[in-house]
């Protein structure tokens, strides 16, 4: 987990019972594999999760896979928010490759929260 702001950097941390993943600065093939890791490490404790793209500036398609993976393949069959305010540049490619139609996508790490919280367990 990361333990500083820094380009590429990915922070964690669960707030009511919910595991919020933070991504902020560039991501692409060289934190990916740390996304994928930070992913798979908070699935296997359960519960919801939120990615947070709320401070990122570049995504590539290997993060897209992520988040598309994500959106299907949670072990306990929970599903993934994904926050992405309106207007970012992230929003406008999912919103091309499809991605988009995919994910829950929330324009508010606070408005994904409140999404779980009526939701099946």
């Amino acid at each position: 987990m990361a333990v500083g702001y820094r380009e590429g950097s990915i922070f964690v941390e669960c707030r009511r019972d919910i595991w919020v993943l933070s991504l902020r600065g560039e991501h692409d093939l060289s934190t990916q594999p740390s996304l994928s890791e930070e992913l798979g490490r908070v699935s296997a404790v359960g519960g919801p999760v939120i990615i947070d793209l709320t401070d990122t500036d570049f995504i590539d398609s290997s993060i897209l896979r992520v988040l598309a993976g994500a959106a299907v393949d949670r072990p306990d069959g929970r599903r993934v928010a994904v926050v992405v305010p309106p207007g970012r540049e992230a929003m406008r490619i999912l919103r091309i490759t499809g991605i988009a139609g995919l994910i829950q996508a929330y324009e508010t790490c606070e408005a994904a929260m409140a999404s779980f919280a009526f939701a099946p367990t």
